[in-house]
């Protein structure tokens, strides 16, 4: 039985764990024991190899002079630099008789003067004893023998001291070996989390999605009939497509679109909407510069439509022009539940030349092209009269309703691209047209993403956030490996967005996500989940929450995605590795109530931060809850994600966090 001085000292190693773990670092001070253990007493006074037996003829065996301590056993100042907490300890053993011999390793806390303090009572699961010490298994003369500390049993950013002692079935060498000095090294990661709310509700994700600048419209090569198009109005001036001369007045009609970002065409629209009788298609257009998409909706802006009358003689401008403008405002309204697209202009005039006395515009809205998309002529409406005398400035507003026309049939996407056309004239000058869409603007229809028809704006690249309240230490560990690692999976602000990897049936090359899944947290020979049996012994699991919660493992980038470690490059994966070994190692433990970490894997090498993908052993309750049908259904399926599609994931609480020096280090407060 173990003597009563060793059942305290392991009641005083558990303490300690819960002292590192509080801190992530862990001095001299914080690790000791207090053994009533004499410096001075020879091996055979702690005979842990087994008794002595007096044998005739029989030499003692001898240590090397030279212990070592590793991995990676290197040593800096003589002191052997340890790159995990499960240390080996080495030394040679010989024997003058040949005899097969053990080393038995004594591990010693440090003082301030890098002495021996106090002996660490190790556990010897393979041979037990009373003594704390560590037995090898019997090696051959002049050979090394070596033991593995186990987890648990020395602390992070600590210096310790180790000797031996040799044993060969009989005899004990008399004296231990030279000290040797080694020091474990310093957690890389320490992220302080709070205690996860299971009753905190779901993420509306629509209030993570900011408008996406987009390209200005452009006016297109389509002919404006019955007018003739051109690229060049008489005096030289690009961009205008004109019609025929007034013979009467000798005015050649010309218009154009051209970007506006001007304060008067922004107050313009913004007030003209302020002062609607009918409720806008999308509440953030108003005040907006330039063009703007989210998923389902979009504000086309900051340009103006411009009538000119080109005054002729003997077949030449004069130079005097005749200008009408209107600023335009679009907006676009999809639905993803219905294969229907809502568009609403706003025509407000801005310049009008009296010269003119009246303009009227003609506007066409169109859906191209025509088999895939039909526009209802029917549902077209305008708010105010579309013809402009001198002195009146009233704004005009159009509403149309546009149809997809593949939403019965399944498993379809088309490509539609909106159009408008402005065909303007008035006494004094003949029509000319002008023809825009927004390239950028392109709508994509389908009934892949779900069974029922949707359309949304493509080109938008949506934000994931996870719910932290709910995991914050799986937001912990996906915030530290985008943040951390050279390829920062879905970061918006390094560009490297994640690509969406649905299941097989709807990915090009038919990759079961779960596939990339088997890769980084593979299945033991039993069928278990890999955290059964490799996750850190501290990953704290909620059974509170969870009668049966599990140890889980967690990976970052996702499996569903492209930038998974999983996804072989042959079908464009981008950061394939063959084990999620290579991945950076972590573990969520917690201290108290409401003190959770997230820690590097300190039984292991530290991270390089090169690494391209992370993998985490935590609770399966709160793996589970970070993604499942919240992403599914509140992200994937509702933005109609589809293969490749890319989008950001964003961590907004970890704004203040400084992910930049080698050891990050931060606190996340309660909500």
């Amino acid at each position: 039985m173990r003597p009563v001085y060793a059942l305290r000292c392991v009641a005083i190693g558990v303490i300690t764990v819960a002292l590192l773990l509080g801190t992530g670092e862990a001095t001299a001070a914080d690790s000791e024991t207090t053994p009533d253990t004499d410096i001075s007493a020879t091996p055979s006074d702690s005979p842990a190899a087994g008794p002595e037996v007096a044998r005739a003829n029989n030499s003692r065996p001898v240590s090397g002079r030279n212990p070592s301590a590793g991995p990676p056993f290197t040593q800096t100042n003589e002191v052997w630099q340890v790159d995990r907490t499960t240390v080996v300890l080495r030394n040679k053993v010989t024997d003058a008789d040949g005899d097969r011999s053990t080393l038995t390793f004594q591990v010693w806390t440090t003082d301030a003067n890098g002495n021996p303090k106090n002996q660490v009572m190790l556990t010897d699961k393979k041979h037990p004893n009373d003594h704390g010490v560590l037995v090898s298994d019997y090696v051959d003369s002049g050979q090394n023998a070596q033991r593995t500390v186990e987890y648990g049993d020395l602390k992070t950013a600590t210096t310790y001291m180790f000797r031996t002692s040799a044993f060969d079935g009989s005899l004990y060498e008399t004296d231990w070996s030279p000290w040797a000095t080694f020091h474990v090294r310093r957690a890389r990661s320490n992220i302080k989390l709070p205690e996860p709310n299971k009753d905190a509700p779901a993420l509306n994700q629509d209030d993570f999605q900011n408008p996406q600048k987009i390209s200005q419209p452009e006016m297109t090569l389509v002919p404006p009939d019955p007018v003739q198009s051109g690229t060049m109005s008489p005096d030289g001036r690009k961009g205008w497509n004109c019609g025929n001369v007034n013979v009467k007045n000798d005015v050649l009609p010309c218009t154009r679109i051209i970007h506006d970002n001007s304060d008067k065409t922004r107050d313009a629209l913004a007030e003209a909407r302020m002062g609607a009788r009918s409720a806008g298609l999308v509440d953030w257009c108003v005040n907006l510069a330039n063009s703007h998409i989210k998923r389902f909706e979009g504000c086309i802006g900051s340009f103006t439509f411009e009538y000119e009358g080109i005054v002729i003689k003997d077949g030449k401008p004069t130079g005097e022009i005749i200008n009408a403008s209107w600023a335009v405002g679009q907006e676009y309204k999809l639905s993803n539940t219905a294969g229907v697209i809502k568009e609403k202009m706003l025509l407000v005039p801005t310049s009008f030349d009296a010269k003119f006395v009246s303009v009227t515009l003609d506007v066409k809205f169109d859906c191209l092209l025509a088999t895939d998309c039909t526009t209802d002529t029917s549902s077209m409406a305008w708010d105010g009269a579309l013809e402009w005398t001198v002195g009146d400035l009233h704004a005009a507003e159009g509403t149309v309703t546009h149809n997809w026309n593949g939403g019965a049939e399944a498993g379809s996407t088309q490509l539609l691209d909106l159009s408008a056309k402005i065909n303007a004239y008035s006494p004094l000058a003949n029509p000319a047209a002008s023809r825009w869409q927004a390239d950028d603007a392109q709508i994509r229809c389908d009934t892949v993403s779900r069974t029922t028809p949707g359309c949304t704006f493509h080109n938008y690249t949506p934000t994931w956030v996870m719910n932290f309240n709910k995991a914050p230490a799986a937001v912990a560990h996906a915030w530290l490996i985008q943040s951390k690692l050279p390829n920062h999976p879905g970061s918006k602000a390094h560009n490297k967005p994640m690509q969406f990897l649905p299941v097989a049936s709807k990915n090009e090359h038919n990759r079961d996500p779960d596939d990339n899944r088997k890769v980084i947290c593979p299945r033991n020979s039993d069928g278990t989940g890999w955290a059964k049996r490799h996750a850190n012994p501290d990953t704290t699991t909620l059974p509170e929450i969870s009668p049966s919660d599990t140890k889980s493992c967690d990976e970052f980038a996702y499996a569903a995605s492209y930038n998974s470690g999983g996804m072989p490059t042959s079908m464009g994966g981008l950061n394939e590795v063959s084990s999620g070994d290579e991945c950076v190692q972590t573990f969520a433990t917690r201290l108290s109530e409401g003190q959770w970490r997230l820690y590097d894997d300190w039984r292991l090498p530290a991270p390089t931060w090169n690494e391209v993908c992370g993998r985490s052993a935590m609770s399966t309750w709160m793996n589970t809850a970070s993604m499942g049908v919240a992403f599914s259904n509140g992200f994937s399926g509702k933005y109609r994600l589809l293969d490749q599609d890319e989008y950001w994931v964003d961590f907004p609480e970890f704004s203040h966090c400084d992910p930049s020096p080698a050891r990050v280090w931060c606190t996340i407060p309660q909500p």
